[in-house]
């Protein structure tokens, strides 16, 4: 009687090992690319629910919505005082941008309520492990060009608004409406519910000083809040962390993906740079000549940069 057993040899277990090991090298970047894939086609998603809200505001008020409302006596029906742009947006798509029960738990001044989770997955990008902060989530308004509601000075409801309301613009295929946007905490956050343009934009309104003396006069500076403590770069462009391309929707609903040379913004190893640099100690007599200069011909809502001869041209 043989009671010998058949069994793997351990040149086989190996063999059998290795091969797995390689279909899973094999397999392993395609199945990644997939999940990005899909955290991308989502992202794709959000953004044009916000376009339609945005479209939506527009139509019934002749304006785009203002990044926040910076009158203190403006409270929405939930109580929030001066609500951003995510919780207009969402009134617009009838769905709450944070739960109101929370607001009304944590407190609804304008201090209080910004530390309470985003509540709507219209906010959320997949590929963000945590972005479900009011000011420092996943998506960001082209405010300086569309909804750019401060005063010159920040707080002063008695000087002269920089760029509100807008009513229209002539070139809505070629105008970001919103965009991934990466805020000045970095890697992430930091007022990233702005979305700052490659360049300042030029000011029209013949006011010559900035909010910020360390800033170019003729421009309006980068973000809503330059001198606050809790971002490290004042600037926040948009977020390349989709395959190395940023997902952008433009006011007329249509989503690309976009890397940050295409949005016009000066790249220096990877990261988009701000212009013109802060004046307090460098280039104070000639800045704009410190970096080469960014292109807004996505942003301005004319489909040219402000430097173009057909910036003011008519269509």
């Amino acid at each position: 009687m043989n009671n010998c057993r058949k069994a793997f040899t351990l040149v086989e277990l190996l063999v059998v090992i290795s091969i797995i090991g390689a279909l899973m090298a094999i397999l392993l970047p395609t199945v990644m690319k997939s999940r990005e894939s899909a955290r991308s086609t989502q992202c794709k998603s959000n953004l044009r629910q916000l376009a339609l809200g945005l479209i939506q505001f527009r139509d019934q008020h002749n304006n785009y919505p203002p990044y926040r409302w910076e009158d203190p006596t403006v409270v929405n029906k939930f109580g929030v005082v001066r609500p951003r742009w995510q919780w207009i947006i969402g009134d617009m798509l009838g769905r709450s941008a944070q739960n109101p029960d929370a607001i009304l738990a944590a407190g609804t001044s304008d201090t209080t309520y910004t530390s309470v989770p985003l509540d709507n997955e219209i906010f959320f990008d997949p590929a963000l492990p945590d972005n479900t902060s009011i000011r420092n989530g996943a998506y960001g308004y082209n405010f300086q060009y569309l909804g750019n509601s401060r005063n010159l000075v920040d707080g002063d409801l008695s000087t002269p608004m920089l760029n509100y309301p807008v009513a229209q613009v002539r070139d809505e295929a070629r105008t970001i409406a919103f965009a991934d946007s990466r805020g000045g905490g970095l890697p992430h956050g930091g007022h990233s519910m702005t979305l700052d343009p490659p360049h300042m934009r030029v000011r029209k309104s013949g006011v010559v000083n900035s909010p910020s003396p360390s800033r170019a006069a003729g421009f309006d500076p980068y973000g809503p809040d330059e001198t606050g403590t809790d971002i490290q770069v004042y600037f926040s462009p948009a977020e390349d962390r989709h395959n190395g391309r940023a997902n952008v929707v433009f006011l007329d609903g249509h989503v690309e993906s976009l890397t940050l040379e295409d949005l016009g913004y000066v790249v220096a190893n990877g990261v988009a740079q701000p212009q013109p640099p802060d004046l307090s100690t460098a280039f104070p007599t000639n800045p704009l000549k410190a970096l080469p200069w960014g292109n807004n011909r996505l942003w301005t809502g004319t489909g040219f940069d402000e430097t173009s001869p057909n910036f003011n041209s008519t269509p």
